[in-house]
């Protein structure tokens, strides 16, 4: 197994993900803050609607990336080599999805003392850090299990995955999906996180699927089925990954950048420092959003420039603190 080259639309999906999951994260903040009311029914349907097409697709794709490289049977991916991309999310939770609890526990008693800490610990031990983090929960126990999965990705035929592929989605995302109607659960044959179909489809998808008519009609149907839902009936479960209804539409964003983006970065600055930062500014570009907020009446000015300024500005700084960190011992190669 030799050195692979790079995967040229990797990069551009890292580098225009990471900012679309900032400004899913504005939209949030802004809501979550101000109220619907306060911002208007209008503008709030708006840019949620918008925020679906703009970045719903971004966190599948992160999936997929990721097991596009882990599950790769020509890539060498020894235990030691999965242990230390565990580790790697460890590091991450023990540091900043805990300081994250801690700060919301001292938020939330006003005043830092030992049971302050000891409920931040409790917290992120029972994944209660800020909500981005489920993302690195979740991936961290999807790479435990890799050894095995490539295990089977390496003698499975391209029937074989497809079918597993697909009913893994029917089986996890599709029963979540449906329980959505119901006061519980329904059961799904096995307790796993939905979002593995994700991590199973990536490396299927980036191999075998290419962009045709098929995925373009599913895709956008997909699409205006998940703004319908959410923002016609109120849905707002529909837009979660690990439901089915967005699944055709994160998978046709993957294979347009499949198709036209497979280019490099080289020369596009810009690009190329957004995909190199991109891990670093899903991790804490929140902070910036809610200091804005606290220390900031943003509901008095113009969406347009708000949206705009919540997320040029913490994309910046977020980047910023990483490029900092990076000089911190620990922090260089895992941010």
């Amino acid at each position: 197994m030799g050195r692979h080259r790079t995967i040229n639309y990797f990069q551009w999906i890292r580098a225009i993900g990471a900012v679309s999951i900032v400004f899913l994260h504005a939209i949030g903040t802004m809501r979550n803050t101000y109220g619907a009311n306060a911002l208007g029914a209008l503008r709030v349907g708006f840019e949620e609607g918008l925020s679906v097409g703009l970045s719903r697709w971004a966190v599948p794709a992160f999936f997929m990336m990721s097991g596009a490289l882990m599950l790769d049977p020509d890539r060498e991916m020894s235990w030691k080599k999965c242990l230390r991309h565990v580790w790697r999310l460890l590091f991450v939770l023990l540091t900043f999805g805990f300081a994250f609890c801690l700060i919301e526990s001292v938020v939330n008693h006003g005043h830092l003392d030992l049971d302050v800490i000891l409920e931040a610990v409790d917290s992120l031990l029972a994944q209660n850090s800020w909500d981005h983090m489920w993302y690195i929960y979740h991936l961290a126990g999807f790479y435990l299990i890799t050894p095995f999965l490539r295990l089977w990705v390496a003698q499975a035929s391209r029937k074989e995955y497809g079918w597993v592929v697909l009913v893994s989605f029917l089986l996890l995302q599709g029963t979540r999906t449906i329980s959505a109607f119901k006061p519980y659960n329904i059961y799904n044959i096995v307790s796993m996180r939905e979002c593995i179909s994700w991590y199973l489809a990536g490396y299927y998808v980036h191999k075998y699927v290419e962009l045709d008519r098929r995925w373009v009609v599913a895709g956008a149907a997909s699409l205006v089925a998940t703004i319908a839902l959410d923002v016609g009936l109120g849905w707002g479960w529909a837009v979660d990954p690990w439901r089915i209804v967005c699944a055709p539409y994160a998978i046709l964003v993957m294979l347009l950048f499949k198709r036209f983006l497979e280019v490099p970065t080289a020369g596009h600055r810009l690009i190329e420092l957004l995909a190199d930062f991109s891990f670093g500014i899903y991790l804490v570009h929140p902070v910036f959003q809610h200091l804005a907020v606290t220390f900031l009446d943003l509901a008095a000015y113009p969406a347009i420039v708000v949206n705009a300024a919540l997320v040029l500005v913490p994309t910046a700084l977020s980047m910023l603190l990483v490029w900092l960190l990076r000089f911190v011992p620990g922090f260089r190669g895992k941010v």
